[in-house]
């Protein structure tokens, strides 16, 4: 297949391929190693052909518990030949969700929470024969932490990490609508704040990051992974 950025789906929203960002001291990420989307929901038979072409071998499902019960990641069947993980970065839905609460703060709940679901996560991705996917629900937020953090450790500048993160409410924008318009309760949130990528969020987590760890690389190694670890992870998109 071409290589692209974005892959568009019928039943697969925010779908995109961390490959093509600059690396800093020249080159890019490589393609069609690393994917993150929303919740593969009802994928149809033309979306499944689609992840059968990209070779997808692994699925990491970032959604809590109750959220993966609820409404099961297709990706869970094993005639589909695909090694699945479910790691709760969060629990997010209408019962559970304190929309008092920033989405920057959100975010760092979500890593100081889940410490250890994080450190299962990256030690799935560094042990990956790729090409993996990684989702939550919408694909913007648990999904782009970790998107962020992988693309940090490849040395990409942090403007085009940030972009990678931003262009999520973009691409989520007519999902919004269309379930709104259906008066679907999927889109449960009403705060823009928390529907969208906008960059100060993603900048407050990385300031939480220098503050208390020095960095990413600290907070990866606080929640337990060895120098080898990182050094695998900071090598799947070269």
């Amino acid at each position: 297949m071409i290589a692209r950025r974005r892959i568009m789906f019928d039943n697969i929203n925010n779908f995109r391929d961390l490959g093509g960002y600059p690396i800093k001291g020249g080159g890019f990420t490589k393609f069609g190693r690393l994917y993150r989307c929303g919740i593969p929901r009802d994928p149809s038979e033309c979306d499944m052909k689609t992840i059968a072409q990209l070779g997808v071998k692994e699925v990491i499902d970032l959604r809590g518990d109750g959220e993966a019960q609820m409404t099961p990641s297709v990706f869970r069947d094993p005639a589909h030949g695909i090694d699945y993980a479910q790691l709760s970065l969060l629990e997010i839905n209408p019962a559970s969700t304190n929309s008092d609460k920033s989405l920057a703060d959100v975010y760092l709940e979500s890593v100081e929470e889940y410490k250890e679901n994080y450190a299962k996560v990256f030690r799935f991705l560094a042990d990956s024969e790729g090409p993996t996917v990684f989702h939550c629900f919408l694909g913007k937020d648990r999904t782009g932490i970790v998107a962020s953090i992988l693309l940090y450790l490849a040395e990409v500048p942090m403007e085009d990490i940030i972009a990678d993160y931003q262009v999520s409410g973009t691409y989520l924008e007519a999902f919004y609508q269309r379930e709104n318009a259906n008066n679907s309760d999927l889109i449960w949130e009403g705060d823009d704040d928390h529907l969208y990528s906008r960059p100060e969020n993603l900048l407050k987590l990385y300031e939480h990051f220098e503050e208390k760890y020095s960095g990413p690389i600290g907070y990866l190694k606080s929640i337990g992974l060895a120098e080898g670890e990182i050094e695998k992870l900071s090598k799947i998109l070269l």
